[in-house]
């Protein structure tokens, strides 16, 4: 659907549902793999989530211009002035494929040593999160151009194409995924690149969608639009904003590294929890993306106390929506965990705990979530990335080693120590928004 009044009522509600069938399904293609390879072996899971935390750092880098995309298309179809919003796409699309080769040689050629400073464990475990990486790593250049396109679809609010494009993308790698281990076994590698084609495939198809629905990209603009300039503005909207995820997402690593010296059932429960609880804040994802985009365009036509109130009401609906979901985790949770094949009674058990703590820590993540595409979006990039970086490094990390690790509370007390992490977060972001001043910024003065 296309956004023709950011003020419709109920908008940022249609626009979510589409989005929260594209997450649902972007999880699932996240995560088939490791769903699939828990009946193939315990050290496959492991290390696949291992892999899959290092790739997601990884990809991380593309939404530096898919933020800055989606902010400055958006403010740009607000103050309705088409000349520059064409600029954005040739700029951002020639610096995601230059990043996403230079991303994929560091996937192919330096992840041993990036996989032991993990302290991933060796033999079996090590060598399928290798191999993994650098198959999926390999061709991570076609995950940026599909990132690319997808903020483009996004931006011109063709939320439902999207979903599409997730569908066909999901049970391409179903397929796939089936045919390698069960039909050919051939086990992890075979997955990889099961998963590496499906992506591109959702690469192929975006473009293309892209093409019938908005247009060529027009390269010749950049003759006269001073690309360098705009990079440089998408860069100070982007960097900063991708930079919040790539500090909290570095955490996960070093805490990770934490956590894998405390044995197999610690690190299998940690990863079919993070894929479970995915489900609870998939709403909140998907609502805040969809707030982004009429956000955005309230804030170009110079509706900014109506963007706020907005916020605030995705906000609300995001927080009861995410507990009530997380609670039924918890209840259910030895059944919810026990359809992975390889979650035995140790699993269960460290597994129920941690989705306890969890009762608290989504109400933070929820509110975070929210709060930073909110500031993000109207142009206030700066502060997210000091608060990500001041409490997660000080809470998460600090506290998570002291709590986990010397005091020996093992990985409830690292889910602790992040549960408050996300909440003392979340109160300082609502704080900052709530305040205003994001009111007196501006971004979309011309660049010609």
């Amino acid at each position: 659907m296309k956004i023709t009044n950011p003020e419709e009522k109920n908008l940022i509600f249609k626009l979510t549902i589409p989005l929260f069938f594209e997450f649902l399904l972007y999880i699932l293609v996240s995560n088939v793999d490791q769903f699939m390879l828990s009946s193939y072996s315990q050290e496959a899971v492991a290390a696949i989530g291992n892999a899959g935390q290092v790739s997601w750092v990884m990809t991380l880098f593309f939404g530096v211009v898919s933020i800055a995309s989606t902010v400055l298309i958006s403010q740009y179809k607000g103050a309705k002035d088409e000349e520059m919003e064409k600029a954005i796409y040739p700029v951002a699309l020639i610096f995601n494929v230059v990043l996403g080769i230079i991303i994929s040689l560091v996937c192919v050629f330096c992840m041993e040593p990036i996989l032991r400073l993990l302290k991933v464990e060796e033999g079996l475990t090590f060598e399928y999160a290798h191999i993994y990486l650098q198959i999926v790593g390999g061709m991570i250049v076609f995950q940026a151009i599909e990132n690319c396109f997808a903020a483009f679809l996004k931006s011109n609010a063709l939320v439902k194409e999207a979903l599409v494009i997730s569908i066909i993308v999901n049970i391409f790698n179903v397929a796939g995924n089936s045919l390698a281990l069960y039909v050919f076994d051939w086990g992890v590698p075979g997955v990889a690149f099961s998963s590496a084609i499906s992506r591109t495939l959702g690469m192929l198809l975006a473009i293309v969608i892209f093409l019938v629905k908005v247009g060529k990209i027009q390269f010749s603009i950049l003759k006269s639009c001073h690309p360098f300039k705009i990079l440089w503005k998408m860069l100070k909207i982007g960097a900063p904003s991708i930079g919040e995820n790539i500090s909290y997402d570095g955490s996960q690593l070093l805490i990770m590294s934490f956590i894998n010296p405390m044995g197999l059932a610690t690190v299998n429960a940690k990863v079919y929890v993070c894929i479970v609880v995915q489900f609870a804040y998939l709403a909140g994802m998907a609502a805040s993306e969809a707030m982004q985009l009429v956000e955005g365009q309230l804030i170009g036509a110079g509706k900014k106390d109506v963007a706020a109130r907005e916020v605030f009401k995705t906000q609300r609906v995001g927080l009861i929506i995410v507990e009530i979901v997380t609670l039924l985790l918890f209840i259910f949770s030895n059944q919810i965990i026990g359809i992975f094949p390889s979650a035995d009674a140790d699993v269960l058990k460290i597994a129920k705990v941690m989705l306890f703590i969890e009762l608290f820590l989504e109400l933070g993540r929820v509110t975070n979530m929210i709060m930073v595409r909110a500031l993000q979006t109207a142009g206030d990039v700066n502060f997210p990335i000091l608060m990500s970086v001041a409490f997660t490094w000080c809470v998460s990390v600090t506290f998570g080693y002291i709590f986990g690790v010397v005091l020996n509370w093992g990985i409830t007390g690292i889910w602790i120590a992040m549960a408050t992490d996300e909440i003392l977060r979340g109160i300082t972001l609502t704080t900052r928004f709530a305040k205003g001043k994001w009111k007196k910024i501006n971004l979309i003065e011309k660049t010609y």
